[in-house]
Protein backbone atom coordinates (compact mmCIF):
# COMPACT_ATOMS: atom_id res chain seq x y z
CA UNK A 1 0.00 0.00 0.00
CA UNK A 2 1.37 3.62 -1.03
CA UNK A 3 1.65 6.26 1.34
CA UNK A 4 -0.03 9.76 0.91
CA UNK A 5 3.15 11.37 1.60
CA UNK A 6 6.91 10.15 1.94
CA UNK A 7 7.83 8.73 5.06
CA UNK A 8 9.60 10.61 7.78
CA UNK A 9 12.75 8.54 6.63
CA UNK A 10 12.51 9.81 3.13
CA UNK A 11 11.26 13.22 4.58
CA UNK A 12 13.91 14.09 6.61
CA UNK A 13 16.53 13.35 3.89
CA UNK A 14 15.23 15.33 1.08
CA UNK A 15 15.03 18.22 3.36
CA UNK A 16 18.56 17.66 4.40
CA UNK A 17 19.86 17.07 1.31
CA UNK A 18 22.90 18.97 0.08
CA UNK A 19 23.42 19.21 -3.98
CA UNK A 20 25.40 20.78 -6.77
CA UNK A 21 24.20 22.30 -9.63
CA UNK A 22 26.49 21.38 -12.45
CA UNK A 23 26.69 22.92 -15.80
CA UNK A 24 28.23 21.73 -19.14
CA UNK A 25 28.67 23.63 -22.61
CA UNK A 26 28.25 21.01 -25.15
CA UNK A 27 29.11 23.35 -27.83
CA UNK A 28 32.65 23.80 -26.59
CA UNK A 29 33.90 20.53 -24.99
CA UNK A 30 36.93 22.03 -23.82
CA UNK A 31 34.99 24.14 -21.69
CA UNK A 32 35.39 22.67 -18.48
CA UNK A 33 31.83 21.46 -16.14
CA UNK A 34 31.54 23.59 -13.56
CA UNK A 35 29.13 24.31 -11.02
CA UNK A 36 26.58 26.76 -11.40
CA UNK A 37 24.88 27.12 -7.71
CA UNK A 38 24.73 24.81 -4.72
CA UNK A 39 22.37 24.37 -1.63
CA UNK A 40 20.59 22.13 0.55
CA UNK A 41 16.42 20.40 0.36
CA UNK A 42 16.34 17.93 -3.04
CA UNK A 43 12.98 20.18 -3.72
CA UNK A 44 14.75 22.81 -4.03
CA UNK A 45 17.70 21.52 -6.31
CA UNK A 46 15.60 19.77 -8.58
CA UNK A 47 13.77 23.05 -9.05
CA UNK A 48 16.91 25.40 -9.78
CA UNK A 49 18.07 21.95 -12.34
CA UNK A 50 14.29 22.28 -14.08
CA UNK A 51 14.60 25.23 -14.39
CA UNK A 52 18.10 25.78 -16.08
CA UNK A 53 17.34 22.41 -18.25
CA UNK A 54 13.63 24.21 -19.70
CA UNK A 55 15.19 27.65 -20.33
CA UNK A 56 18.82 26.42 -21.69
CA UNK A 57 18.60 23.18 -22.83
CA UNK A 58 15.44 23.48 -24.57
CA UNK A 59 15.25 26.38 -26.71
CA UNK A 60 12.30 28.82 -27.17
CA UNK A 61 11.60 27.30 -30.76
CA UNK A 62 11.76 23.90 -29.47
CA UNK A 63 15.39 23.28 -30.47
CA UNK A 64 17.66 21.77 -28.15
CA UNK A 65 20.35 24.00 -26.86
CA UNK A 66 23.89 23.05 -25.69
CA UNK A 67 23.97 22.92 -21.90
CA UNK A 68 23.77 19.77 -19.92
CA UNK A 69 22.41 20.15 -16.64
CA UNK A 70 23.29 17.63 -13.56
CA UNK A 71 22.30 17.82 -10.17
CA UNK A 72 24.66 16.17 -7.59
CA UNK A 73 22.82 14.94 -4.37
CA UNK A 74 25.95 14.68 -2.21
CA UNK A 75 24.96 12.50 1.27
CA UNK A 76 23.53 9.70 -1.90
CA UNK A 77 26.89 10.22 -4.49
CA UNK A 78 23.60 10.59 -7.27
CA UNK A 79 23.48 12.05 -10.07
CA UNK A 80 20.17 13.51 -11.42
CA UNK A 81 19.35 14.21 -14.77
CA UNK A 82 16.38 15.45 -16.71
CA UNK A 83 15.25 12.70 -18.97
CA UNK A 84 12.17 11.81 -20.96
CA UNK A 85 10.18 12.81 -23.82
CA UNK A 86 11.64 15.64 -25.85
CA UNK A 87 7.94 17.08 -26.90
CA UNK A 88 7.09 16.81 -22.97
CA UNK A 89 10.12 19.30 -22.01
CA UNK A 90 9.31 21.88 -25.06
CA UNK A 91 5.80 21.77 -23.78
CA UNK A 92 6.74 22.33 -19.92
CA UNK A 93 9.20 24.87 -21.39
CA UNK A 94 6.07 26.77 -22.90
CA UNK A 95 4.30 26.43 -19.22
CA UNK A 96 6.66 27.57 -17.39
CA UNK A 97 8.87 30.75 -19.60
CA UNK A 98 6.18 31.08 -22.67
CA UNK A 99 8.83 32.32 -25.48
CA UNK A 100 10.94 34.13 -23.29
CA UNK A 101 14.59 34.00 -24.65
CA UNK A 102 16.68 35.97 -22.23
CA UNK A 103 16.14 36.36 -17.70
CA UNK A 104 16.31 39.52 -16.21
CA UNK A 105 15.57 38.06 -12.28
CA UNK A 106 17.52 34.41 -12.69
CA UNK A 107 15.92 31.18 -14.38
CA UNK A 108 13.37 30.72 -11.20
CA UNK A 109 12.87 34.17 -11.00
CA UNK A 110 11.80 34.56 -14.79
CA UNK A 111 10.15 31.29 -14.82
CA UNK A 112 6.74 30.40 -13.08
CA UNK A 113 7.76 29.31 -9.94
CA UNK A 114 4.72 28.01 -8.49
CA UNK A 115 4.75 25.57 -11.49
CA UNK A 116 8.72 24.96 -11.47
CA UNK A 117 7.81 24.14 -7.33
CA UNK A 118 5.28 21.71 -8.35
CA UNK A 119 7.35 19.54 -10.99
CA UNK A 120 10.23 19.98 -8.44
CA UNK A 121 8.33 17.98 -5.74
CA UNK A 122 6.73 15.72 -8.07
CA UNK A 123 10.62 14.59 -9.02
CA UNK A 124 11.85 14.28 -5.47
CA UNK A 125 9.23 11.30 -5.09
CA UNK A 126 10.39 9.91 -7.84
CA UNK A 127 13.78 9.88 -7.21
CA UNK A 128 12.92 8.86 -4.00
CA UNK A 129 11.67 6.20 -5.28
CA UNK A 130 14.04 4.68 -7.57
CA UNK A 131 12.77 6.69 -10.71
CA UNK A 132 13.76 8.84 -12.91
CA UNK A 133 11.98 11.87 -14.30
CA UNK A 134 10.24 10.29 -17.56
CA UNK A 135 6.98 10.26 -15.84
CA UNK A 136 6.43 13.57 -15.61
CA UNK A 137 7.39 14.43 -19.43
CA UNK A 138 5.32 11.76 -20.79
CA UNK A 139 2.22 13.37 -18.76
CA UNK A 140 3.40 16.80 -20.10
CA UNK A 141 3.72 15.74 -23.34
CA UNK A 142 0.39 13.76 -23.48
CA UNK A 143 -1.92 16.33 -21.85
CA UNK A 144 -2.77 19.38 -23.59
CA UNK A 145 -4.37 21.59 -20.42
CA UNK A 146 -1.42 22.65 -17.93
CA UNK A 147 -3.85 22.39 -15.05
CA UNK A 148 -4.69 18.62 -15.99
CA UNK A 149 -0.91 18.11 -15.82
CA UNK A 150 -1.10 20.04 -12.17
CA UNK A 151 -3.77 17.85 -11.11
CA UNK A 152 -1.41 14.41 -12.44
CA UNK A 153 1.40 15.59 -10.79
CA UNK A 154 -0.39 15.32 -7.61
CA UNK A 155 -1.51 12.13 -9.13
CA UNK A 156 2.65 11.22 -8.97
CA UNK A 157 3.18 12.33 -5.60
CA UNK A 158 0.36 10.51 -3.91
CA UNK A 159 1.00 7.01 -5.91
CA UNK A 160 4.82 7.55 -5.65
Amino acid sequence: MKSDHMDTENSNLAAEATWELWYQDLFDRECPRKVEVSGTGLVQGLAELWARHLFETVQADGQKGFSRFNLWWQQKQKSIEIRGAWQGMVRLRGWVFGSQRTTTRGYLGDGDQALLMEIALAHSYLVLAGQSSEAILTAAQNLTKREVFQEQLLNLIQTT
